[in-house]
């Protein structure tokens, strides 16, 4: 987190990560922030930009694990 205050303090750009796990989020924001190529926050709190192939990643395990204690609807 202290790294992320230094980059907002010098008003610096951030080189974002390519993923390592298929998150879980709400699908009413998927489409819009997939095509606006903008962020999403997912189950477990990660924000991630929705571009990639969910298929080929593993999922997250923390995503899937809160995903699993959600109430049946």
């Amino acid at each position: 987190m202290e790294s992320l205050s230094v980059l907002v303090n010098e008003n610096l750009l951030a080189q974002s990560e390519p993923g390592i796990h298929s998150h879980y989020a709400h699908r009413k924001h998927l489409a819009g922030k997939t095509i606006a190529g903008e962020a999403i926050r997912s189950l477990c709190g990660a924000y991630f930009v929705p571009t990639q192939d969910h298929e080929s990643l593993p999922k997250c395990p923390t995503c899937e694990e809160k995903f699993d204690n959600l109430p049946e609807r």
